[in-house]
């Protein structure tokens, strides 16, 4: 049974302030992003009206969530769900948050925002400084990766040795590499273009049943375990993986992209990008036993998030076979060219599509932009 808190509020100037991290899943569809942005719906504008809607929180921090000390692990983009996302808020100790405030809370949060557990936190702990990784996945149909001379439709289905040619494009990234080319208003020179990815892996298949087509279609998943991540950069890394397996670019254009010039990259639909898990591995080293891991939450929380995850895939399922978004989006790959400016480089799949698009003309048997 859930008791419910009281309607006063608790006296925040006198009581000690505690920090608990909030673990949350939420559908990202309806949602401009993650970060609290007062013109449009996000995510965290729903958690802290719920919060103040149980006096959690003041009407004085609500308005300014920095003097509750609110914090986020991950921004996600507009459209991006998270089946695992981490939050911090510093409130007068309450043993009922810990118990129950997952329950009191999802009374007024969206269906599509869940919480599933709290737990108290050393003082120092900082949900994005303390996370030593995380992990993203993207679920996309297999026909993105047809070559150019395959059917790219539902009637697509990828073989081993294709799913072996992913997986050797995505190990060029793995690594430590400067990404600038992958993110927006970054200069080469920066520290923090250089990231550290720790793995790229290609993750199951499956087949989805798209009932208005009467057809099945397949997804692949593919997961990336990363340092951190910059705006953009899951999503443009994707985009030039599809574009070398479909023939518009050249594995050498990776390893250039990781260079000083600016070059032209695709970014993938924002659709299929899930953040799948937050890694707290050496805070869990030194301070699980006290008040318990921020990795794993324990069996039957871990399964609640798998139900959530589960209904987000399904929800990238679905739209993606009603609005067919990754197809059209592929039709965009003959406008980018994937290069500086040596058009000797240039794959013949992007020449072509420069040609076609005018932005490439032929003059003398040589080519000229």
């Amino acid at each position: 049974m859930i008791r419910l808190i009281s309607e006063k509020p608790i006296s925040k100037k006198s009581a000690k302030r505690i920090r608990y991290a909030i673990l949350l899943a939420y559908r990202g569809q309806n949602y401009f992003g993650m970060q609290l942005q007062k013109e449009y719906p996000t995510v965290e504008g729903c958690l802290l009206k719920a919060l103040l809607e149980n006096n959690f929180i003041s009407k004085e921090e609500y308005k300014d969530p920095f003097l509750c000390y609110f914090q986020r692990a991950s921004r996600t983009d507009r459209s991006v769900s998270a089946v695992r996302q981490v939050c911090t808020i510093k409130m007068p100790k309450n043993n009922n948050f810990i118990t129950n405030g997952s329950d009191i809370l999802n009374m007024k949060l969206p269906l599509d925002i869940r919480i599933f557990g709290i737990r108290r936190t050393t003082p120092s702990f900082h949900p994005q400084k303390s996370c030593f990784a995380r992990t993203y996945s993207y679920t996309l149909p297999t026909f993105a990766f047809a070559k150019s001379n395959e059917l790219t439709s539902a009637a697509f289905r990828i073989t081993d040795e294709t799913i072996n040619e992913i997986s050797s494009v995505l190990q060029i990234f793995v690594g430590t590499h400067n990404f600038f080319n992958y993110t927006s208003k970054k200069q080469y020179d920066e520290k923090s273009c250089c990231r550290f990815i720790h793995s790229f892996k290609c993750g199951p298949k499956r087949l989805f049943r798209d009932e208005i087509r009467n057809e099945d279609v397949e997804f692949i998943t593919i997961f990336i375990k990363g340092q951190s991540f910059m705006l953009h950069q899951i999503r443009k890394m994707i985009g030039m993986v599809i574009a070398v397996c479909r023939g518009f670019a050249y594995k050498s254009d990776i390893q250039k992209s990781f260079e000083n010039a600016r070059l032209d990259l695709p970014k993938a639909p924002g659709l299929g990008l899930v953040l799948e898990r937050l890694h707290y591995d050496y805070y869990d080293k030194k301070f699980a036993n006290l008040h318990g891991s921020l990795s794993y939450w324990g069996d039957t929380i871990e399964n609640a998030v798998e139900d959530m995850r589960e209904c987000i895939i399904s929800d990238i399922l679905k739209k993606e076979v009603t609005t067919y978004n990754m197809l059209s989006w592929i039709s965009s790959l003959i406008n980018h060219d994937f290069s500086e400016n040596d058009d000797s480089a240039i794959p013949p799949l992007a020449i072509a599509g420069g040609i076609a698009l005018g932005k490439i003309t032929v003059v003398q048997n040589s080519m000229k932009r």
